[in-house]
């Protein structure tokens, strides 16, 4: 039988922050939308039906899904040389920034705001084309001469009154987003290695890392220096900026351009920092070992994960 159920945040990241850091242990979730928390395995979150597939003849439905799978076994190895040896080099350097470029990318918020996008740019084609009814005429014409089949059964009046009413949804092939994705991926990926990587661990009083379903978390260092133009859209390739992503429960990382390379103990002020990063940027749900953890409250002091759903949750 043919697995339908895709993960976009792989199990062997979700693992990690769990209790016993095993695909079948428990995370504790805290849904923003839901109001509320509980506790799951990995596999019951983070995935959505027919994420991967691809409906294309010739090309195996799941031929996707068995790439990624195979991919996130060497992934797995790699976080777990990491968390054991503490070298953020080689292969297991190349397999996990080859994780973050596809977390950073690919999730169904994502898809749907490049759905947006394209769904406002044929709605302004269509607007222009039928801004009057001689345009639209001649544009039919264009099209027939080149080749096209276009029916003569419905009316410009038809036509436009249709496109006003907006009683219509304009979506776009999953195989188109799952091309983009992997566009994006290779996009990214060269910036993500021109960054010099600072690996942080907890500490016994700092309490856990936590994750979200936006893992990648990229901000600029120093914002008030930025243009209010450009101060809510940071890129990979800008420096000034500061890609973070939680490793584990255990290890973080802080990738800058021109920033410090090594190992940092995390105490609990950076860590509930570095959590409060994750919390306002989450899309849906938080995933963490326990509620216990720490974040950075209204006033700069550490406030427990118990506290969350008052102080960020909708």
């Amino acid at each position: 039988m043919t697995a339908r159920h895709h993960h976009y945040l792989s199990q062997c990241y979700l693992k990690g922050f769990t209790k016993g850091g095993a695909k079948k242990s428990k995370l504790t979730v805290i849904d923003f939308k839901e109001n509320k928390r509980f506790e799951t395995i990995p596999r019951n979150v983070g995935g959505i039906r027919d994420f991967n597939r691809i409906d294309i003849e010739g090309v195996e439905q799941n031929a996707l899904e068995k790439s990624l799978s195979q991919f996130e076994g060497e992934a797995a190895s790699a976080l777990r040389n990491l968390e054991e040896n503490l070298h953020f080099e080689g292969e297991t350097r190349i397999l996990i920034l080859n994780l973050i470029a596809l977390l950073a990318i690919r999730s169904p918020e994502m898809r749907e705001h490049w759905r947006q996008c394209h769904a406002q740019i044929a709605e302004r084609v269509m607007d222009l084309s039928l801004a009057t009814k001689e345009r639209w005429e001649s544009q039919l014409r264009q099209m027939k001469e080149s080749g096209k089949e276009v029916s003569d059964d419905i009316t410009y009046e038809e036509i436009k009154r249709f496109h006003e009413s907006k009683e219509y949804d304009i979506t776009v092939a999953r195989e188109h987003h799952i091309h983009m994705e992997f566009v994006g991926v290779d996009a990214i990926l060269p910036y993500l290695d021109s960054r010099n990587w600072l690996l942080i661990k907890v500490t016994e009083e700092s309490g856990p890392f936590i994750t979200t379903d936006n893992p990648v978390n990229i901000t600029w260092k120093e914002p008030d220096k930025i243009p209010l133009f450009y101060r809510n859209s940071p890129g990979y390739g800008m420096r000034g900026t500061q890609v973070y992503f939680p490793v584990s429960r255990n290890l973080a990382l802080i990738g800058e351009f021109d920033g410090p390379e090594g190992i940092i103990d995390g105490n609990r002020e950076l860590v509930s920092a570095l959590n409060y990063k994750m919390l306002i940027f989450t899309y849906k749900q938080v995933y963490c070992p326990k509620i216990g953890f720490y974040f950075r409250g209204a006033d700069g002091a550490p406030l427990e994960g118990t506290q969350v759903l008052k102080h960020i949750g909708a």
